[in-house]
């Protein structure tokens, strides 16, 4: 079976070849490129990568959220990891309570 990711309520397929693939390609987060927008990590390599840029470079279809491109890396084995520090670490992140 191969994981899946939602991008505009369409569904579509992704590899872990597709995904090393795009972090050869793609230049990892640091302290240069960090956004405190984009909260979720995949590790591929020795790289940290934005889960919904790795997804979108991937495949060419951008992620509709962090939560289906984050479910899609970690199906395919990549481990994923959040950003959280503060009130992020005892509350969560408002953006993902329901």
């Amino acid at each position: 079976m191969t994981p899946t990711f939602l991008s505009g309520g369409t569904r579509h397929e992704v590899t872990r070849e597709q995904v090393q693939q795009a972090a050869f390609r793609l230049v990892s987060a640091h302290s240069e490129t960090f956004s405190k927008n984009q909260a979720w990590f995949a590790l591929v390599g020795s790289g940290l990568h934005y889960v919904i840029d790795l997804i979108d470079a991937a495949t060419g279809h951008r992620p509709s959220n962090a939560e289906t491109a984050r479910l899609a890396l970690a199906a395919l084995g990549f481990p994923v990891l959040c950003l959280a520090y503060g009130s992020l670490l005892t509350d969560g992140h408002p953006a993902h309570r329901e």
